[in-house]
Order: structure tokens, then C-alpha cells, then sequence
């Protein structure tokens, strides 16, 4: 394998990607990688058939390693480029196969992302100073980012299937690997979860709609400004100083029900009051050319009261007595009862998103549930604990200890979920392998020097690796 210390100048730089995370800063990059002579502002990695891949996005992948502690050298270049190039190939044979992207899906994987981002960075407000920029400028720019990533990840399936493994191929896949080589496996749980939202009344609901219903009475007969009653009342951070104006968006970057609304008005119009999941709003059209808007709104939320949360804390606690004594299943009441989406459809089961495993690593855990988890015994459920979301989602959640295990090596009996998924993958690697060649045979594919010199896994120069 040659040198590839030409490689290494080229990371001092990164754009962006879509996590709050800005670069360190780039001088703190460039020390461990000494900058090229010159100004370097970015330039052409490769080119998989008329899909460039930047520098810049090579480099933000590095610094994205470094933040990790992942060691920045050659190799890990090399093997950040072969993705992005395995990634431009899945998405133009996407564009070959017209394989369609669902917005709706898009559209909700913006808005986890932007929930998740929320709660690490410490509210909405900060990311958008972060930013520079409101919640829905952010998703507008990141949606063709997103949906270029839900595609590959259709693509993906496609090329792989549904690999899966007989329990004898696992055992076989197993046996090959040297006793020597097999991985060790740190100190982790399986954990399961229920949680109860405290939600506000009819009531509640019932009065901030005519609150508002006030507000746009009294916007309508000229009594109050649009912009006033925005910057004084609405509860929506990221357009409330600027009168409730959300720039011109695209549709699709709102929910369904804010789009349906927008593109029923006329320029200047208000609409009657409408509901959303986040809350009550009324919307003042500005200018609409198209499929894309921009409209000021006005958004009044629901409050959960002192009282709702303590009635969510009770029907947990009710709910888990039955549990406790054995006159209901903790399955069923994740299942039946359980206010959080994902873990509903798993029998309360938490997955890793990494890894797409029910085995979370100790130090994969965030402080609160590890600091809970710690404490139970297997089989034990946790006392309730009060969470509060950026977003304004509150309420009570129990923790149920699955499975703990020590660190050591891995086993086929403890580790047969671990061990399936590697012999899995290791079937996935190899229908990747297949089908990047074959697309190669008739793909334009170039890369610059000093790149193409990358001892790839894949042919994309020409030559096979050996």
C-alpha cells in the first residue's frame, strides 16, 4: 500500500453536515493535519457518473471522526470516500430505476432530527442562534440532504434484500472465526421503557382556540396588528420576533396540515384557526408563487398543568402495580397504552439505532438512563421519571432492565443477537460487493489523484484490489 500523506493536507476544511456540531475550529484540524501552501477553498474529490463528491464533504466526514476519537489518517480517508462513492452510485441508479421518495416520511425524519438536535443543544432557540437561522429554514435546507439519504437507504434494502441467516449459518459463521480474533464485548444492557404524556384538558385545548379565535377576530375588524399580536403572543421562537414570517418555504417542509392551509389562501388572506400537533395557529399568506410560500403565523399551545402531570404519573403507576402483580402483561401495556411511537411497536423494547440492536453498550447510554438502569436488578421496572422535551412534550416513564451482561469475549449462547447480525452483514457485504461491480461495468466513475491511489474494497478504478 503506498503513502497517501498527499491525502492528509486536503482535511484542514469541512462543511457542515447536518448535526449541531460545528468544526472545533479548523486551526485545531489543521495541527494535526498540516494545511496546504496556499488558501484551499474546495475542490473535485470524484465523479460517479456526473455526481461530484467535494472535498468538503470528505473533510466534514473526518472531523466528524476526530470529534469521535477516531484516529484521522490515510486509511480512514480512503475508507470515508469509498461510502460517499458507494452512496452517488446507489443514488443514480435510484435515478435510472425512477425509485420515488416519500415526502411524508422525509418530512417526519426532519422533524426527529430536529427534535434530537433540540434536546442536545438545549431548546429550539439555541439551535436556531446556532444555526442562524429559523427551525424552518433549517429544514428547508436540509431536506434534499435528508431525502438523498432516505433514498440510499432505500436503494440499500434493495441491493441487499432481506439477508437473513439460518441459526446453522450463524453457528458456521461463528465456528470460522478464530478463537483468537473474536471481538470483545464491553460491559451492556437491554432495556425496555413505557411512557404516559401528560396532555392537557378539553378545557385547556378548548380555551387557547378561542384565545386565538379573539386574536384573529380583532386582526380582521383592525383593532390589533398581525405583526403585534406575533412578536406580543405567538409561541413559536423561531418566527415570533420576525412578526410570525416564516421566509418562503417550499411545501413539504411544514406539516401536511400547515401546507394544506397555506395553499388555500390567497395573498393577504388569514385563515381560520386551525390545529397542528404543535398547538393552535393562524396564518396571514404573504406571497405564494407555486408550490412555495411565505406566510406569517401566529401559534398558541395547549399547556399541560401541574395536575395533568400528576395524572400521568398516576396512571404509570397504576398501570405498573398490575404489572407488579402480575394481573397484566408489561408487553401488552407497551403495546396498548405506551405514548412514545417507536417503542410501542417493539414491545417497549429500546432499540440502538447504530447498531439496529435491542444491546445497548454501557457507555452508549445517556447519564439519566444509566444512572436508572444501574440500580435494577434484570426483570426489575424502574420507579416512574419525570422527562421534559425541547419540543414541550412532558410526562412520566418506567425503565424495565432486560438484560445485563459483563464484559468478555464474545459467546454464541450470551451473544447469538450480535453474532446473527455479523453473519448478517457479512451476507449483506457480499450482495453490496456483487452489485457495485456489476454497476461499474458500465458507470463512469473518476477519481483524482492523490484518492484514486486508495486501496479500495471496490473496483472504482479500474483495478480490483487484490
Amino acid at each position: 500500500m503506498c503513502s497517501y500523506r498527499k491525502l492528509l493536507p486536503l482535511l484542514a476544511l469541512a462543511a457542515l453536515p447536518f448535526i449541531p456540531v460545528r468544526l472545533a475550529a479548523q486551526d485545531s484540524l489543521a495541527k494535526a493535519l498540516p494545511a496546504p501552501q496556499g488558501t484551499y477553498i474546495d475542490g473535485v474529490v470524484a465523479n460517479v457518473a456526473g455526481r461530484i463528491i467535494l472535498y468538503s464533504e470528505l473533510a466534514s466526514r473526518m472531523e466528524q471522526a476526530r470529534q469521535q476519537g477516531v484516529p484521522v489518517n490515510d486509511t480512514l480517508a480512503c475508507r470515508e470516500l469509498e461510502d460517499l462513492l458507494y452512496q452517488q452510485l446507489l443514488l443514480e441508479q435510484a435515478r435510472i430505476d425512477s425509485v420515488p421518495v416519500d415526502q411524508a416520511q422525509v418530512n417526519a425524519e426532519l422533524d426527529r432530527r430536529i427534535s434530537y438536535f433540540e434536546q442536545q443543544i438545549g431548546g429550539r432557540e439555541k439551535l436556531e442562534k446556532f444555526y442562524g437561522k429559523s427551525i424552518t429554514e433549517i429544514k428547508a435546507d436540509f431536506r434534499e440532504q435528508v431525502s438523498d439519504q432516505m433514498l440510499v437507504q432505500q436503494m440499500q434494502q434493495k441491493v441487499t434484500g432481506d439477508a437473513r441467516v439460518t441459526p446453522k449459518e450463524v453457528e458456521r459463521f461463528f465456528k470460522d472465526i478464530p478463537k483468537d480474533s473474536l471481538p470483545f464485548i464491553n460491559a451492556g444492557v437491554e432495556y425496555a421503557e413505557i411512557t404516559i404524556l401528560a396532555k392537557p384538558t378539553e378545557d385547556e385545548d378548548r380555551r387557547i382556540k378561542l384565545k386565538l379565535e379573539e386574536y384573529r377576530d380583532a386582526i380582521v375588524k383592525g383593532e390589533k396588528d398581525f405583526c403585534t399580536v406575533a412578536v406580543l403572543y405567538s409561541e413559536d421562537p423561531g418566527s415570533a420576533a420576525q412578526c410570525g414570517e416564516l421566509g418562503m418555504v417550499p411545501q413539504g417542509v411544514m406539516v401536511p396540515e400547515f401546507d394544506a392551509v397555506a395553499l388555500s389562501l390567497k395573498d393577504g388572506e388569514i385563515s381560520p384557526v386551525f390545529k397542528t400537533k404543535y398547538g393552535y395557529h393562524i396564518m396571514e399568506m404573504i406571497d405564494r408563487k407555486g408550490e412555495r410560500y411565505n406566510a406569517r403565523h401566529i401559534l398558541l399551545s395547549p399547556k399541560a398543568t401541574a395536575a395533568d402531570k400528576q395524572t400521568a404519573k398516576d396512571r404509570l403507576d397504576s398501570l405498573m402495580t398490575l404489572v407488579r402483580d402480575g394481573k397484566i402483561e408489561f408487553t401488552k401495556v407497551a403495546t396498548e397504552d405506551n405514548d412514545d411511537e417507536e417503542t410501542k411497536g417493539s414491545n417497549g423494547v429500546v432499540i440502538e439505532p447504530n447498531a439496529n440492536s435491542p444491546h445497548w453498550a454501557i457507555g452508549d447510554l445517556d447519564q439519566k438512563t444509566f444512572l436508572v438502569l444501574d440500580k435494577l436488578a434484570v426483570g426489575q421496572i424502574s420507579e416512574p421519571q419525570y422527562f421534559e422535551e425541547p419540543g414541550g412534550d412532558m410526562g412520566y416513564l418506567v425503565y424495565r432492565l432486560l438484560k445485563r451482561t459483563e464484559p468478555h469475549r464474545m459467546d454464541l449462547v450470551t451473544d447469538y443477537p450480535l453474532v446473527q447480525q455479523a453473519a448478517e452483514a457479512k451476507t449483506r457485504q457480499a450482495a453490496i460487493g456483487s452489485w457495485v461491480r456489476e454497476k461499474l461495468s458500465g458507470t463512469y466513475v473518476h477519481i483524482v489523484e492523490p484518492y484514486a491511489t486508495c486501496a479500495f474494497e471496490h473496483p472504482w478504478t479500474g483495478v480490483p484490489k487484490p
